[in-house]
């Protein structure tokens, strides 16, 4: 198995997206679609979905609209300013905002508060806060955020991985969502095989990035 830390997958994603001209909005898209193809819809009909303002939040906002569309409960709780959001993430939120009144801004305390009471109430969780270029010790909000999430013990499902991990070491940047499946894209996370609790409950799915882009870059890092 291919395992990559978090600086060689950001640059095989940017390889792809800026060498190769693969669209961004088709990988965030291909991205949704791994994790839905992971949840048994049978079972499962009510979502929340706390999302960062990253790729991991556009991934998760996709997966929201897909969830929607299968008329799904969907809630969204984002935390960060979404003027600061990607243009993957805004047409993704837009699109949310059609078909649901569920999203909701996290920014003071009582906003906290009511997620953490609304996610009593769900069947799953989606965890969509910080992908694989979380660099920095996490801070209030997102650590409560992510600490509220912990607390429910409610099924989890982690976007790539779960926020709070360092990509390349495997080490906490303080709280850790305690997910129960990660759906990893494209290539395994040396953070997350590093650590066999992680590694046994992580799936790899392709989303569509060429294996010309992992190929370039794993083979300028050797140079």
């Amino acid at each position: 198995m291919l395992v990559v830390d978090g600086k060689q997958m950001k640059a095989i994603d940017t390889y792809a997206i800026e060498n190769l001209k693969i669209p961004s909005l088709a990988l965030v898209e291909r991205a949704s679609l791994a994790i839905l193809k992971n949840i048994n819809l049978d079972i499962r009909n009510s979502f929340a979905i706390v999302v960062g303002l990253g790729n991991n939040g556009a991934d998760g906002l996709a997966l929201a609209r897909n969830l929607l569309a299968l008329d799904k409960r969907v809630e969204v709780y984002i935390l960060g300013d979404t003027k600061k959001a990607s243009r993957d993430f805004i047409i993704n939120l837009n699109a949310v905002k059609t078909l649901t009144d569920r999203v909701y801004p996290l920014v003071s305390l009582e906003d906290l508060s009511f997620m953490e009471n609304n996610l009593r109430e769900v069947s799953t969780i989606i965890d969509g806060i910080f992908g694989t270029g979380l660099n920095r010790p996490i801070k209030p909000p997102h650590s409560f955020a992510i600490a509220a999430i912990n607390k429910t013990l409610k099924y989890t499902i982690s976007i790539d991985i779960p926020s709070g991990l360092d990509a390349s070491t495997g080490r906490s940047f303080g709280e850790v969502v305690d997910c129960d499946l990660i759906v990893s894209m494209q290539l395994m996370k040396k953070g997350v095989y590093e650590k066999s609790d992680l590694r046994s409950k992580c799936l790899v799915e392709d989303i569509g990035i060429p294996k010309l882009a992992i190929k370039k870059v794993l083979a300028r890092d050797l140079l």
